[in-house]
């Protein structure tokens, strides 16, 4: 149902499932304190900004005037103005430019960015040094997510603030919820993502939650593509047909309604300002509740709603319900009641809501009391009256306050003859909302005039009668306070009124000061309302401006197609990465060869092992990296290659100091102007002196430096260069010589070995077997390797099964003996019988187990039983098999295969049986390995896809980079993957479950430890080098090989 919500509006937002961020705490509240001062100092060049606009509406709205004035006199005084208002353009504008403009918004992008101006001087106030060095690069960005907080994100329109239960404690706590732009409900639970919401809170100071980052993500449209079959239905499809076509392969069949549509739709209506906007609003709801006629009102936000609902209260007491994001738990009550008698609802984005509104019936007792209440009869009205003199009686009472104008009297409405006081009140009526002319007016008769007003629909009191229902009254009447971005929503708005085939009228009001028309309309339509001579407080209603405004709807949905086409594109690459990567982790949880998969790791491991180790690059690499480890400055290794000791020394001092040198040269550029320069910069002595400080333990006598000059500049320039050299020259680098050693790339090889796989091969082997044509390097780490885990594979269920009957002996040992018994007979195929077990010492058991395991390996029984189990056709029989060799037999799930996925399963279960411990603690290696792997790459694509749009400035298209760089990072993580697991699976153990004596159960349910791994079927944990006390991973690998045997996993 509505399956343009969510296949189009909702697909502009991927799905994200998200997770902690970080550890520390970024520094929120500094971007908020910032942000607060920019926008406030920004205040006069706004308001300056404005009477600018405000200065070019006037001259455009007099421009209209004299073209369009039927009174020529008025023409001079209108030129007048015309000349004053274009001389005072030219000052405002200077006088604007006096003032200083710190950041610059994106109102329909909800972006905010800093200008130079407005970069210094958040770096002034904040009086940390330059945001572009070291510890200040997260502030830029956070500055940016706090001004948008400020000045784009408005709370009651696209965030409200309300107590939620936290998750822990369940006391309530003001919270920022998001509301849905498209269905007006809160989205509790849901945060903005890249620390905004984080902003948000610290502006509406509630409590600041920990920053998420995502760990899952798609594309709604990927999503539903996942699907074999899509179908939906919905009363608003067909403008978005096209899109359904290009995107999900759907055609749209329009269905004809059950019952012709009855509703009148009306014109827009245009005004220039807000205020006479919502002045004009106010008062049609009043002018329709006063005749009885329930009204729908939708606005676009919460704070909307609200204000209208307290214009009403104040301007003519009028009852009425609010439906918004603040009261939608209220919904049905409130839905129920809209279509009865004089009822007003003021909904946002009742479009959304997908409800029907269903009009009422009343009794003459209940019309006369509304009529009485809303002071449109006098006490004399009774049920027993004519419609005639219903009609005389409510005339007769409202004619003092209609014609006041003219001057009607309440006495003398009272004794004015009744057909010539309804002529007056029509002709009235005729005046304020026809097209009729003053001429065609007064020619009229009263049923000429009574058919017009009905043409325009937005008067009911000419043929007020005894109604007796809601439908005859004209039904539900809908008013769009402003038009939403999509054609769409507006008509579902308008759709509330008139269901099958009911009576019902709706009509939308404009200002050129809604968002969307001062995003995608203001220039065209203001060019419009000039030539009609259109003025402020002035109203216009014409099938022009409703396709004008229709035009800037459909820029506004050519955009969002774009958006969610773009969305889609960049995608692409995600959509590849994560076919991949699931297939992997499925492989992986289902059990399907994870000892292979793991040896393909070890097989690629070694080969980028060796070639980066044996590579002739390699000292270089290492003697550049030591360099900037101990001088802080970047050399390029190239520059090192091929040197002996002594002249590799030279030459790294020689490079630091080049180096600092531009260093320093830059940074100064950002405390002291340098002449000639584009960009100016203000002279920072405090900064300056903080900085020399910190970086060179230089005290600069900041009295001295005045001006900042260029002689200044030269001086400081030579002070800090020579403290940096003396410090570069009086550095130790006693380590050089070990890199220019030949045997240097085969020692640290042998090093790594050692220190990833817990064997060794000595660099004198590396070295013989790179010489030796016959052998690769690689054949003789693999081989080894190999041979270590076959000593793994038979070492590790023996030590597991040995200390879990030690465990479980301390409490029962006759069911430790029992067990270990079952055991060995279901893994190895032997009888033990307690007393066997008893008398046998722990070690010669083992010892024993380690054989048995051996003997297993070498005659290859696991594959020999996943043959004859893929043999069996017949279920049941594979069931009995599997439960004779292992006492066990096949899951449930397994009987409802295809046949194409029933071999992979049995492999899989086979595999699970025959050797459960290790391939468990395989599972849970790689598991953890690869989730919080991809939780980083994600974090990572997150940051490529905010940046990558800048390549566009090097003349080359983002999306291919994108594609490019993304495929390069993936590329990056799998290698990751590769490292860690490799790192892993020779050096950690699976420690078992630890047994407790019995207590009473829990009155609640206990959650599971954070640390302990999901689908952990055993209770067991990994303990080893690597991983912290609950089984989870390092949260980041090493990536790169240190010098001197230093990297991953020392």
């Amino acid at each position: 149902d509505e399956v343009d919500s969510t296949l189009i509006d909702e697909a502009r937002t991927p799905l994200i499932i998200s997770g902690m961020a970080h550890d520390d705490q970024p520094r929120y509240q500094i971007a908020d304190s910032l942000a607060k001062h920019l926008v406030d100092a920004q205040q006069p060049w706004q308001q300056m900004e404005d009477d600018v606009q405000h200065c070019k509406e006037l001259i455009q709205g007099l421009e209209g005037d004299i073209r369009q004035t039927r009174d020529k006199g008025t023409i001079p005084e209108l030129q007048k103005r015309l000349g004053e208002a274009k001389k005072k353009l030219p000052e405002l504008e200077h006088q604007r430019d006096q003032h200083v403009q710190y950041y610059e918004l994106e109102m329909d992008r909800k972006s905010a960015h800093l200008t130079h101006e407005g970069i210094a001087e958040a770096q002034r106030v904040a009086g940390i040094g330059s945001f572009y060095v070291d510890e200040n690069m997260d502030l830029p960005h956070l500055l940016e997510q706090a001004l948008r907080a400020r000045a784009v994100y408005t709370r009651d329109k696209d965030y409200i603030v309300m107590d939620i239960p936290d998750r822990m404690t369940g006391k309530p706590e003001p919270s920022i919820v998001i509301v849905d732009t498209n269905t007006g409900r809160p989205m509790i639970g849901r945060q903005w993502s890249d620390g905004l919401h984080q902003a948000i809170e610290c502006k509406e100071q509630v409590a600041v939650k920990p920053e998420t980052q995502t760990v899952a993500s798609v594309t709604v449209q990927n999503f539903f593509k996942m699907y074999k079959q899509l179908s939906g239905m919905t009363g608003t499809a067909d403008t978005e047909a096209q899109e359904f076509h290009d995107i999900y392969r759907l055609d749209v069949v329009a269905i004809p309604t059950n019952k012709p549509i009855a509703r009148n739709d009306h014109d827009d209506l245009m005004f220039l300002r807000e205020k006479d906007k919502w002045e004009a609003i106010v008062d049609e709801i009043k002018a329709f509740h006063d005749v009885g006629r329930p009204i729908l009102v939708g606005t676009t936000s919460v704070e909307k709603s609200e204000m209208i609902a307290r214009m009403l209260t104040q301007k003519y007491q009028i009852q009425h319900s609010v439906l918004n994001a603040k009261q939608h738990e209220k919904e049905a009550g409130v839905v129920e009641d809209a279509g009865q008698l004089g009822a007003v609802m003021i909904a946002t984005n009742m479009a959304g809501r997908g409800t029907d509104i269903k009009l009422g019936r009343f009794t003459r007792e209940q019309y006369v009391e509304h009529l009485l209440k809303r002071g449109m009869a006098s006490r004399g009205l009774s049920v027993d009256m004519s419609d005639e003199q219903l009609r005389e009686n409510v005339y007769r009472k409202i004619a003092p306050t209609e014609l006041k104008a003219q001057g009607v009297k309440k006495r003398e409405a009272e004794e004015m003859d009744f057909a010539e006081l309804e002529l007056m009140l029509l002709r009235h009526w005729a005046e304020g909302t026809t097209w009729l002319s003053p001429k065609g007016i007064a020619a009229s008769s009263a049923e000429e005039l009574r058919e017009e007003l009905d043409k325009n629909g937005r008067c009911k009191l000419h043929r007020i009668q005894w109604f007796e229902n809601v439908e005859a009254l004209g039904g539900l009447h809908v008013i769009g306070t402003e038009r939403h971005e999509s054609r769409r929503i507006d008509n579902q708005l308008r759709g509330r009124s008139g269901r099958q085939g009911d009576n019902g009228s709706s009509r939308f009001f404009v200002s050129l000061e809604d968002d969307l028309m001062k995003m995608f309309a203001g220039e065209t339509t203001m060019k419009l309302l000039a030539r009609l001579g259109m003025k402020e407080g002035d109203a216009i209603e014409h099938p022009w401006l409703s396709k004008n405004v229709e035009r800037a709807q459909k820029k506004v949905e050519e955009r969002n197609f774009q958006i969610r086409k773009n969305i889609l594109e960049y995608d692409e690459v995600m959509e590849h990465q994560r076919q991949r990567f699931y297939g992997l982790r499925q492989r992986v949880l289902e059990g399907r060869s994870v000892k292979d998969l793991i040896f393909e790791y070890i097989e690629d491991v070694v080969d980028d092992g060796i070639g980066e180790y044996l590579d002739s690059d390699y000292p270089a690499l290492c003697a550049a990296e030591y360099a900037k480890q101990k001088l802080d400055c970047s050399i390029l290794p190239d520059r090192l290659k091929g040197k002996d000791a002594d002249s590799m020394e030279t030459t790294i001092r020689r490079l630091a100091k080049e180096d600092v040198a531009a260093v320093i040269g830059v940074t100064l550029g950002e405390y002291m102007p340098v002449e000639g320069s584009e960009v100016a910069v203000s002279f920072d002595s405090a900064g300056l002196h903080q900085w020399a400080k910190n970086r060179f333990g230089v005290e600069l006598d900041t009295g001295s430096l005045r001006e900042g000059g260029a002689k200044e500049r030269i001086a400081v320039q030579n002070m800090l260069e020579e403290a940096a050299f003396q410090k570069i020259d009086e550095t130790e680098l006693g380590e050089i010589g070990s890199f220019a050693k030949s045997t240097y790339g085969a020692e640290q090889l042998s090093k790594w070995i050692k220190r990833k796989f817990t064997f060794d091969v000595t660099a004198d082997e590396i070295i013989a077997a790179d010489r030796d044509p016959d052998r690769l390097v690689r054949d003789l780490v693999i081989e080894e390797a190999r041979a270590r885990y076959r000593v793994r594979e038979c070492e590790f269920p023996a030590d597991y099964i040995m200390q879990m009957t030690m465990m479980m002996a301390r409490q029962d040992p006759a069911g430790a003996f029992e067990h270990l018994g079952k055991w060995a007979k279901d893994r190895l195929g032997i009888e033990l019988d307690a007393e066997t077990i008893k008398s046998t010492p722990p070690s010669k058991m083992r010892e024993m187990i380690i054989e048995k395991m051996g003997e297993q390996l070498d005659n290859d029984t696991l594959t020999k039983t996943i043959d004859e189990a893929v043999a069996i056709e017949n279920d049941d029989e594979l069931d009995g098999f599997l439960a004779e060799r292992y006492g066990k037999g096949i899951t449930e799930r397994m009987r409802y295969l295809d046949e194409a996925d029933r071999a992979d399963a049995i492999h899989a279960r086979v595999e699970t049986l025959h050797r459960p411990e290790l391939i468990q603690f395989e599972q849970m290696v790689l598991i953890e390995t690869l989730d919080s792997s991809w939780k980083d790459h994600l974090y990572i694509m997150d940051q490529l896809r905010d940046s990558i749009g800048f390549r566009a400035i090097a003349q080359t298209d983002p999306k291919i980079e994108y594609k490019r760089e993304g495929q390069r990072m993936f590329l990056t993580m799998m290698k990751e993957i590769r490292e860690r697991v490799t790192d892993l699976v020779f050096k950690a153990r699976l420690a078992p479950p630890q047994q407790q004596a019995p207590r009473p159960a829990p009155q609640r349910p206990q959650q599971r430890p954070q640390g302990v791994p999901a689908g952990n079927i055993m209770g067991s944990s990994i303990m080893g080098p690597g991983f912290s006390v609950g089984g989870n991973p390092p949260a980041r690998p090493a990536q790169t090989p240190k010098p001197n045997g230093e990297g991953a996993g020392s």
